[in-house]
């Protein structure tokens, strides 16, 4: 079964997969009622089994991940999945076009030639998935590239595993999905997931997404701060004239597997970030979003941030 974005049948278990470890979160969906945290669990993977990149397939033992899988899924009867693989697997995109066609085939090749012309990538046979935001006479849109090998090899696996993946993305658009109730900007809003030694951070205006921005961390968790606001700095700079004018002050949404209390702290105690520009500039309050930020039937403040991942596969 090729996996998709939108399964027809709506699955009860998560699987998250990092260079490290797999996690796992299995719901109950009652009829009626809002589905239910069943279990949590986190599984680390033998150093070297998964090397993580974008453009060659990440598994370098398949009957070992394949077992790694099963040990994971031991004792559960369900057996279709929704799984996030690592987001360095994709490239990621926001485009804004005069004209955008309505040829699914016309519109894979133009993405493909924005990645290549704006971003100087080259993604060959790469699967393209896209979210198409129309603002009148404009489009914005927010695209994700992976090679087709990446995602078969994820594919096989699962069924080594006697797994069926009926949904495959990426934790950086699912975790937005699973709090996207809990974002509220009357303009504009900034949404960061941070994820140890990686970030990124998107920038919404009047809903539509219009600047992105992915970085990699070297200096771990001591340097959030400081990459946090030498990105919004950097965001600010290359902001166009339409985005410069509007709100002044707006919320940043930082999605990380902390409390909220602890990412409070390693910004330095301080739940404002002010960043220079024209008009004043920004006055930017950031709102950490976790674990204990979900309603109570899906709350597990046990849970690490790529079982944060497991959840907003499944729930998303």
């Amino acid at each position: 079964m090729r996996p998709t974005l939108f399964p027809i049948r709506r699955p009860r278990v998560g699987i998250s997969v990092s260079a490290s470890a797999l996690s796992l979160v299995a719901l109950r969906r009652p009829w009626f009622r809002r589905p239910i945290v069943k279990q949590v669990l986190e599984r680390p993977l033998p150093s070297g089994l998964l090397k993580v990149s974008a453009t060659e397939p990440h598994i370098t033992d398949l009957d070992a991940f394949a077992q790694e899988l099963r040990a994971l899924t031991e004792g559960l009867s369900e057996r279709t999945i929704a799984l996030s693989v690592p987001n360095r697997a994709m490239h990621m995109g926001v485009f804004a076009f005069d004209r955008f066609p309505d040829d699914p085939e016309e519109r894979a090749g133009l993405i493909k030639w924005r990645f290549r012309e704006d971003l100087n990538l080259t993604i060959g046979d790469a699967r393209v998935m896209m979210q198409i935001f129309p603002a009148g006479t404009r489009t914005q849109v927010l695209a994700v590239a992976v090679r087709q090998t990446i995602l078969d090899q994820y594919e096989d696996v699962c069924a080594r595993a006697g797994l069926i993946p009926v949904s495959m993305g990426f934790s950086h658009l699912q975790l937005i999905g699973l709090y996207r109730r809990l974002m509220k900007g009357a303009r504009r809003l900034c949404v960061m997931h941070w994820a140890g030694d990686e970030f990124m951070l998107l920038l919404f205006d009047q809903g539509q997404p219009v600047f992105l921005r992915t970085r990699s961390m070297t200096g771990g968790t001591q340097d959030l701060r400081r990459e946090l606001v030498g990105t919004l700095q950097y965001m600010a700079d290359q902001a166009t004239t339409s985005h410069e004018t509007g709100e002044s002050s707006f919320p940043l949404y930082l999605i990380g597997s902390q409390s909220n209390a602890s990412i409070t702290q390693l910004l330095g105690g301080e739940a404002t970030v002010k960043v220079p520009g024209p008009q004043g500039g920004w006055q930017i309050e950031v709102v950490p979003l976790g674990w204990d930020s979900l309603p109570a039937h899906l709350n597990n403040q046990t849970g690490s941030l790529n079982g944060l991942s497991a959840m907003a596969a499944v729930v998303g």
